[in-house]
């Protein structure tokens, strides 16, 4: 059986990070069920912020 190709929609969202973003999406939800260290919700949120960032230039660069 041969794996399909992904959709250029996939690509894309690979490229721009969605699967992190995903990711930190659902860590900010777990954290609202249990307790975070504080230092660790601010890194996450750092994160998140650098990732629009890099996602919102390379949109204006396309």
């Amino acid at each position: 059986m041969e794996k399909s190709k992904p959709t250029s929609m996939e690509a894309r969202r690979d490229r721009t990070g969605g699967i992190v973003r995903d990711k930190l999406d659902f860590l900010m939800e777990e954290m609202r069920r249990e307790a975070v260290p504080g230092h660790l919700v601010k890194l996450a949120q750092e994160l998140q912020v650098a990732l629009e960032e890099k996602t919102a230039s390379v949109e204006t660069s396309s």
